[in-house]
């Protein structure tokens, strides 16, 4: 594939990690209104991240009983056609809104955050095998890098764009019919991208992994992968969790007790931290002497951190303890290098003891800072377990992608287990569930293997 060609296709596909990022961060804001609007429990309250996440395992799990079947519907539609279907149905997702907000239903905004998830199933089963194969293989986590760091650009910008129109210009809990007024607009944003999409998106055959026609799951021959699936299952389960309960930790007495709206704004640096380290790693990943590569992380730290502050505002900061973090996750990249197995580890181990001191002293801002900075060292956790996971999968890759993808199901099901804990005991004590997945996350690094079985033949 030509440059020029390979140029607009990232920017087509970064565009597509913006969308589907900006929107899955909205959640985080969703549910605590949704949860004052139905007063639910934390549990109940969940369902939002359980609805939202749950999608995505079942669209996995209808794309790879379809090739197990040898159905040729997905495999006939190519990655383009994935990714167009993906977006028709995020878009109709969108508006199931309109009903859900003028009748005040909870289970119709379940439907359609469901549907949205579902149709996000298939952009990610298409775009990130698609960012790893489309240029020079040996900098595929680099590009996958960067390509998140657009998908976390948008998981920053979300909150504070969220916060201005869902309490300030629309003022959703007191007038909950207004909550269609924002899904409106992002469908015509999902028809606008799967335009552009098929217009610009350049795919030549010579990209596309060979298909696998004989029905059976070879990919699940690799240990790798078998464990991958679960390293994906809690870092995506402890990743959601986390942003999914921040605001209610932030704004409980125990705790802080900021208002929820303030609360809603500091989100923007549990997702920008994430949308910062995806830079500083992308930045580490390259082929850069050692010096430069620091000199651009600082920058790009500096510079990153100076926009989410304007950005927020006004707002209770004491940014020495993010900046200190950042610091921390720069020597931690550079120390790594390119070793994934290394990064996963130190950054695991890192985010277990945020959680720890978090939980120890939460009605400090340090315990604050020290959750909201862990979307910094969860920044580079998914391009690392991705590559680990499908890596020597050949003509597989696609089948092993796929599997991936449904373990997005971590999503769904930690944010109800610690929302039961929260329920039961306190919103505090129930983060001892992402400190379970991180410690799975450290063991993989650890224990990483690549040995092939043959129990599927």
């Amino acid at each position: 594939m030509k440059k020029h060609s390979s140029n607009i296709n990232f920017i087509v596909l970064y565009c597509l990690f913006f969308g589907w990022g900006f929107v899955t961060c909205l959640n985080d804001l969703l549910t605590p209104i949704l949860k004052g609007l139905f007063s639910i429990s934390h549990f109940q309250a969940n369902l939002v991240a359980f609805a939202f996440f749950t999608a995505y395992f079942i669209g996995s799990l209808v794309y790879v009983f379809a090739a197990k079947f040898g159905i040729k519907f997905f495999e006939n539609l190519g990655f383009k056609g994935l990714i167009l279907l993906g977006l028709g149905l995020s878009a109709l997702g969108c508006l199931i809104f309109i009903p859900a907000a003028t009748f005040k239903s909870y289970g119709i905004f379940l439907t359609g955050l469901f549907t949205i998830g579902f149709g996000f199933t298939f952009l990610q089963i298409a775009a990130n095998p698609l960012v790893l194969i489309t240029g020079n293989p040996e900098t595929g986590a680099s590009r996958l890098n960067l390509a998140g760091g657009f998908n976390s650009l948008a998981t920053a910008v979300a909150p504070l764009i969220g916060v201005l129109v869902f309490y300030e210009l629309l003022q959703v809990k007191e007038n909950p019919a207004n909550l269609k007024y924002p899904y409106i607009f992002l469908t015509l944003f999902f028809v606008l991208l799967a335009f552009m999409i098929w217009k610009f998106l350049k795919i030549k055959e010579d990209d596309i992994t060979v298909h696998d026609s004989s029905g059976k799951l070879f990919a699940l021959n690799h240990l790798n992968l078998i464990f991958g699936m679960l390293a994906i299952f809690f870092y995506v389960g402890s990743e959601v969790t986390i942003g999914t309960n921040l605001v209610s930790f932030l704004s409980d007495p125990l705790t802080v007790n900021l208002q929820e709206s303030v609360a809603g704004k500091l989100l923007a640096f549990y997702w920008g931290g994430a949308m910062i380290g995806r830079f500083l790693g992308s930045v580490a990943l390259s082929d850069s002497k050692a010096l430069k590569k620091l000199i651009l992380m600082v920058l790009i730290s500096i510079a990153l951190t100076a926009f989410l502050v304007y950005s927020i505002g006004n707002v209770e900061l004491k940014l020495v303890y993010y900046v200190a973090f950042q610091a921390l996750a720069i020597i931690l990249l550079l120390a790594c290098k390119s070793s994934a197995r290394m990064n996963l580890v130190l950054f695991s181990l890192v985010n277990i003891a945020n959680l720890i001191v978090a939980m120890m002293m939460a009605n400090t801002m340090f315990a604050a800072w020290a959750i909201l900075s862990i979307g910094i060292f969860n920044s580079v956790m998914w391009p690392n377990i991705f590559d680990l996971g499908i890596a020597n999968l050949g003509k597989y890759k696609e089948q092993g992608s796929s599997l991936l993808v449904m373990m997005i199901l971590g999503g769904a099901l930690l944010p109800l287990v610690q929302g039961y804990i929260a329920d039961i005991g306190n919103i505090v004590d129930s983060y001892w569930v992402p400190v379970f997945g991180y410690a799975y996350i450290l063991c993989y690094g650890l224990f990483y293997s690549q040995r092939k079985l043959n129990w599927i033949k």
